[in-house]
């Protein structure tokens, strides 16, 4: 490995590619197919202050043979830390960045940037974008049916805070936010019950977004007595309950190798009745048709928050936790 080294400044801000039509949005485990072909096939991956890590690259499966890695940030033992690189380079993102741009000049080089690609990107890059079998029943709704919807229905200035768990890839990737300040993923060891924490604090710091908060059921349970502080504190908030009735990761990671899941079932919970006794209003949905009853919400005062009680199918693990798994 070469590492070259620049002096370091004050970082400037960095501009980030939302509205760009060349935005592949996610690498790792959370890349749509389309990003996850592009990576691959990329005769250069430059890693701009990431890690390289098994969770972005795959435990390495999105770097070729043949590509050219290389990684520049502003710590020394970063470079290299977790994959081999080919160049490393130790300096301020921003600085590098504008060197670069200013050594490339105003040559053009077309690579990957065709009309025919930007068509692709336009239409394939988002995973609501990607065609799927819907799994809804009477009895349950797809996650994904369910959080497509969902994008389609609350407004686009928006914060996502994500809990963590089985279900926690649907309102990552298929929940749009305006900008980086729209996501709030808390992952701290995949922790579950950090989500509505999360929320609350991106409530009162962003009063002028609506702020959803991504649940799965074990983790709506862990920290329900929050639902009081949403309540106490006036949030016009949104939480949505992704209920399989399970540690749904535990579930999918044991249940395969034959390990006995009863402490890690739930009995049903009526998690809307629960909510509503904390103050706040509440929705069953069991299919896409029951959100209309978000939509009343959302067209009205919103003088209570709202809680979305969603039982979802669970046959099997999301793409993501099948992707997570094989490091373990």
């Amino acid at each position: 490995t070469e590492i070259y080294t620049l002096s370091l400044h004050d970082a400037l801000p960095i501009w980030l590619f939302r509205g760009s039509p060349w935005d592949l949005d996610v690498s790792g485990g959370f890349a749509s197919p389309l990003a996850a072909e592009l990576i691959r096939g990329a005769d250069l991956i430059v890693g701009w202050g990431c890690s390289l890590n098994m969770w972005t690259m795959r435990h390495g499966a999105l770097v070729a043979p043949s590509t050219v890695v290389a990684q520049v940030d502003d710590e020394p033992d970063a470079l290299g830390a977790h994959r081999p690189i080919n160049f490393g380079l130790l300096g301020d993102i921003a600085d590098v960045a504008r060197d670069v741009a200013t050594a490339w000049g105003d040559e053009v080089v077309s690579g990957y940037r065709s009309d025919e690609l930007r068509k692709r990107i336009e239409s394939e890059v988002r995973w609501r974008d990607v065609p799927f079998a819907d799994e809804s029943d009477d009895r349950r709704i797809d996650p994904r049916a369910l959080t497509i919807a969902l994008d389609d229905m609350l407004p686009a200035d928006r914060i996502v805070a994500v809990d963590s768990g089985n279900f926690m890839g649907y309102p990552s990737m298929y929940l749009s936010v305006p900008d980086a300040d729209g996501f709030c993923f808390t992952q701290a060891y995949q922790s579950i019950g950090l989500g509505l924490g999360s929320a609350i604090g991106s409530a009162i710091a962003r009063p002028d977004r609506l702020v959803v908060a991504a649940l799965g059921d074990g983790g709506a349970l862990m920290g329900v007595s929050e639902l009081e502080t949403v309540v106490r504190l006036g949030l016009p908030m949104v939480v949505v309950v992704y209920d399989d009735e399970a540690y749904g990761a535990e579930v999918h990671h044991f249940g395969p190798d034959g390990y006995p899941l009863d402490t890690v079932r739930f009995p049903p919970a009526n998690i809307a009745k629960i909510a509503k006794g904390f103050g706040f209003a509440a929705v069953r949905v069991r299919e896409v048709s029951d959100l209309e009853n978000v939509r009343d919400w959302l067209d009205g005062p919103r003088d209570q928050p709202l809680l979305i009680d969603a039982k979802i199918t669970s046959e099997h693990g999301s793409w993501w936790l099948e992707e997570a798994f094989r490091g373990h």
